[in-house]
């Protein structure tokens, strides 16, 4: 049977006019039952899955998603940010950088400043000092906030406590250190200078068979010897220079010492030791070849993990860097940093900004600092860092608070890129193929007056 309203015109005509209204009422309807969302680009590692754990729980809170975008490390993570840097673009609310990316960040617009924000919505008091400076300011030492701290990290030592405190091996050493007229003597047990290491880890060389004294991070790739080799300059009394007035001033003698000790300290390394990447060396130490591995916390998970380190997990112990006296009698003693702080796209609309801010100041809690470190990740706050659950956490846990009083970072300007390439191309010629440190840390010196002399950052 035929519809009879088919053939009404007054009814159809009501139709016509009432169907656009109909329409804007649906999908009006449709928007407002759309979850908002925060987007964040950050690398794939443990700490991003952690941080979308997070996001969970403040969608739970707030009503409002967080998604975490995780690209790999070995380029697609720098490369989706550079893009983002270079085309202006809003696919991201939040980008979690690189501490050395900062400049580019900010001189190039790309990251909306915070200063004024954090001062009225973040507890600046409960956060290390050291984070606020290599994690979120720019320039170095101006109080201009780009970022709040998110995941931290630097550089320290897993050893072999069964070797170390093995009964034989104390006696051992102990008869070595004599035979080298090495005085005073010290224990075998985690070394308080880059001496004592040196000795440590030329005895483990020699006295076992097929055993490196140590690994440390030495690639040619990216920053990767760089960052091994900082700690060692710092406290030789070696610098890069003056983050806040661009003043170049790694030709020194204490640069030179410190690549002449570094190079001293390869005789004791692997075979491949020369030229180790992060994961090579965690790999290497739990293949049980090493006495000592530096590495940055990030990679320690996986040490103290039985299921990837089922016969060291409960073997290994931890130190941070350790110093080294000058002529003056001074004892300098500095740590790598690693980590990124979490920086608002400033491309995006006033609203999008507002509620990433909500989410940085969510995260920032205290409370909710002590589920990001329960979770994995690494926390900035003091008050998380001192607390016993933090400590007992993980057996390497108990550094982080004494490694944030030692940090200190490379370059942050636009051109770290270009400067860091000098400093690998030129350190790695000294250690993996026996060029003069003198000359080195001479080309290093006039490169990066050069480049940052070409873009304006100093006369």
């Amino acid at each position: 049977m035929a519809n009879p309203h088919i053939h009404s015109p007054s009814l159809l005509i009501r139709t016509v006019i009432l169907l656009p209204a109909l329409l804007s009422l649906l999908t009006g309807c449709g928007s407002r039952r759309e979850t908002p969302e925060i987007k964040i680009l950050w690398a794939e590692w443990r700490p991003s899955e952690a941080l979308a754990e997070l996001g969970r729980l403040y969608e739970a809170k707030s009503g409002v998603s967080v998604k975490v975008v995780k690209k790999s490390w070995d380029g697609a993570f720098g490369d989706a940010t550079f893009s983002e840097f270079r085309n202006r673009d809003d696919n991201y609310d939040i980008i979690i950088g690189d501490s050395q990316w900062m400049g580019l960040g900010v001189v190039g617009g790309h990251y909306l400043e915070l200063t004024d924000w954090m001062k009225e919505n973040v507890k600046l008091d409960e956060l290390e000092p050291a984070a606020l400076k290599w994690y979120c300011e720019y320039p170095k030492g101006a109080a201009r906030y780009y970022a709040v701290p998110c995941e931290a990290d630097a550089m320290a030592w897993a050893y072999r406590k069964d070797l170390f405190e093995d009964p034989g091996h104390r006696a051992g050493f102990a008869r070595y250190l004599a035979a080298n007229k090495v005085s005073p003597a010290f224990p075998l047990a985690p070394p308080g200078t880059w001496d004592q290491l040196r000795w440590i880890a030329r005895y483990f060389k020699q006295a076992v068979p097929g055993m490196a004294g140590l690994v440390m991070p030495t690639s040619r790739n990216y920053d990767v010897a760089t960052m091994s080799f900082e700690p060692v300059m710092w406290s030789f009394g070696g610098d890069f220079g003056d983050y806040l007035t661009n003043r170049v001033t790694i030709d020194s003698r204490g640069t030179v010492n410190a690549l002449r000790f570094y190079a001293d300290l390869m005789q004791t390394t692997s075979a491949g030791g020369r030229n180790m990447g992060y994961g090579e060396v965690s790999a290497e130490y739990i293949a049980g070849r090493a006495a000592m591995a530096c590495n940055f916390f990030a990679f320690f998970p996986a040490i103290a993990n039985p299921g990837n380190n089922p016969d060291f997990y409960d073997k290994t112990g931890y130190f941070n860097s350790p110093s080294h006296t000058d002529a003056s009698g001074a004892s300098l003693r500095a740590v790598a940093l690693g980590g990124q702080g979490m920086s608002v796209n400033a491309h995006i609309s006033p609203e999008r900004q507002a509620r990433a801010k909500e989410f940085l100041k969510w995260f920032l809690e205290s409370g909710n600092q002590q589920l990001w470190a329960e979770k994995g990740g690494f926390s900035s706050n003091k008050r998380v860092l001192a607390s016993p659950s933090f400590k007992k956490a993980a057996p390497y846990n108990p550094l982080f608070e004494e490694a944030f009083q030692l940090m200190r970072d490379f370059w942050s300007v636009p051109e770290y890129d270009d400067l860091m390439k000098s400093c690998q191309r030129e350190f790695c010629a000294v250690f993996q193929d026996g060029a003069d440190p003198v000359e080195a840390v001479k080309q290093i010196q006039a490169e990066h007056e050069a480049i940052l002399r070409k873009h304006g950052r100093i006369q």
